[in-house]
């Protein structure tokens, strides 16, 4: 049966598993391993590619290790039992860890603080009360998102101009027909699809939002706009990618990162997307089931990361993310061994084909890593 001791004997043999792995690599002379431990199926809101589409790129591409996270959802192993009843040999696929990508409320952290939960029984009761927690806070910041669209000068010239209307109404009934929940990529999803019947152009609500920021009487929310417009002009022209239809880009510019109209309660509201805080579940509070791991945390927020180390049952690990790369993953590294963290590296894959898999040596993972990642599942099993 599809339920808890069904899963906490899959995680054991998981476990095993790799062990055996290890233990060949060793006599091959091998220090490390294929591995990839965040990716989305289409059980994210965001995420675009089947389970089996998941497992036949591992397999296409050399991956030994792969975990499924989720954004705060776990449904993918309802699918994954189904394949295994069904008489899909586990040794015919990648090994697969069980895991969830959580959305956390973390004040000092700000916006969109992520934790990853390895070697998770998906049929535990702490976890799935989270999740329906999670998935209620989610109506609540979609009712805030479209309270802001209200007030977002930018838009409501567009719309005025396009004669375009919203409604978060109008919203729900996009959500149920397409089956997600609400999230920031629905909802740039639900405003493109808007835009686009119009053939208004990403390019130009980005002139429009630039237009109001310049007049914005908050002096830190506009430096912290053009500090985050200079960086995707940068790199949209650098990476020679069109902005025009351009949901990404779009998502960046209505919902700019840590650009929370409540935090600037004393000046007018700009109808920023970006919602920091929306009854989501606090990190202090976070269930314990699993191995819990900070998902790509910045090397300027490390300090912030060992605050919490003692939440969610203990905190055993950073990552490092194909996604969010940059200069200091030597600081992460360092980090790492200060803390007696595991190391883990996540290609942050939603899509099949999304580009995060040109450099597999970037997903080599020392087999001491893994290693000491399935001791940290066992130590706790064993507790």
């Amino acid at each position: 049966m599809n339920n808890f001791k069904f899963w906490e004997k899959y995680n054991q043999t998981t476990a095993s598993q790799i062990l055996k792995l290890l233990e060949e690599a060793e006599k091959d002379g091998r220090n490390s391993l294929l591995c990839d431990l965040h990716i989305h199926s289409n059980h994210s809101s965001d995420g675009k590619q089947t389970l089996d589409e998941i497992i036949e790129t591992a397999n296409k591409l050399g991956f030994k290790i792969i975990a499924i996270t989720d954004h705060d959802d776990v449904g993918v192993y309802d699918e994954l039992y189904k394949k295994i009843k069904k008489g899909k040999d586990l040794k015919e696929l990648p090994i697969i860890i069980t895991g969830v990508e959580q959305t956390v409320s973390y004040k000092e952290y700000g916006t969109m603080c992520h934790i990853l939960k390895l070697f998770i029984n998906p049929k535990d009761h702490g976890l799935n009360k989270d999740l329906r927690l999670l998935s209620k806070s989610y109506y609540k910041r979609a009712k805030i998102q479209f309270e802001r669209i209200s007030k977002n000068k930018a838009l409501q010239d567009v719309f005025k101009e396009n004669q375009i209307t919203v409604s978060y109404k109008e919203f729900l009934k996009f959500l149920k027909k397409k089956n997600i929940i609400p999230d920031y990529a629905p909802l740039i999803e639900y405003i493109a699809e808007k835009l686009e019947q119009k053939k208004v152009k990403t390019a130009y609500v980005y002139e429009k939002i630039k237009l109001y920021n310049s007049l914005d009487s908050c002096q830190q929310r506009k430096e912290m706009c053009n500090e985050r417009f200079s960086y995707l002009d940068n790199k949209y022209k650098t990476n020679n990618i069109n902005i025009e239809n351009n949901r990404r880009f779009l998502l960046s510019i209505l919902a700019v990162r840590g650009v929370d109209d409540d935090e600037f309660k004393d000046f007018p509201q700009t109808g920023s997307l970006s919602v920091n805080e929306y009854g989501q579940v606090k990190i202090s509070k976070l269930n314990e089931n699993g191995l819990t791991l900070f998902a790509h945390p910045g090397f300027d927020k490390l300090s912030l990361v060992k605050m919490a180390k003692d939440f969610g049952g203990g905190i055993v690990g950073i990552e490092k993310n194909f996604k969010s790369q940059h200069e200091h993953f030597d600081e992460l590294d360092n980090f790492a061994k200060q803390e007696n963290f595991v190391f883990t590296i996540g290609s942050d894959a939603h899509s099949k084909g999304d580009g995060v898999y040109e450099d597999l040596q970037f997903y080599l993972t020392q087999t001491k890593q893994i290693k000491k990642l399935v001791d940290e599942f066992r130590r706790k099993s064993f507790d």
